[in-house]
């Protein structure tokens, strides 16, 4: 069974779904540091949209009855290697130990955003 979280605002209007949900997991697609209220960037520093990213996965995995202590994996990407250490103070803030696997690329981002995020979380005890 694969079931959409949400589409259209924060896709905006995009061919992709915020989050795929399946019985085990919730697949949240690529966030980055946008106000899903005014479609804009919040900041040109990394710890804004940063912080803006995670609150945007939080609220999608709220929306699946999940949380940020659900996320087994993340997929970061920076615009620049040179964020790589100010990056990780800013995620260690987001999760505790065991921190979720991570991947991290570093790429041109769309809207000239610094940091791009995309998680899978787990949906544990049969949750629905």
């Amino acid at each position: 069974m694969r079931m959409e979280v949400s589409t259209g605002a924060r896709s905006g209007g995009k061919p992709l779904s915020s989050a795929i949900l399946t019985e085990s997991f919730v697949f949240v697609s690529g966030q980055g540091g946008i106000d899903p209220g005014t479609g804009r960037i919040v900041g040109s520093d990394l710890e804004s949209q940063t912080m803006q990213t995670m609150e945007n996965i939080r609220l999608i995995l709220a929306e699946a009855g999940l949380g940020l202590n659900d996320v087994a994996k993340c997929n970061v990407y920076l615009s620049d290697r040179k964020l790589y250490d100010e990056f990780n103070v800013i995620y260690s803030r987001c999760f505790h130990p065991p921190f979720p696997s991570r991947t991290v690329v570093y790429c041109d981002l769309n809207y000239h955003l610094l940091v791009e995020i995309d998680a899978i979380a787990v949906r544990r005890g049969g949750q629905q």
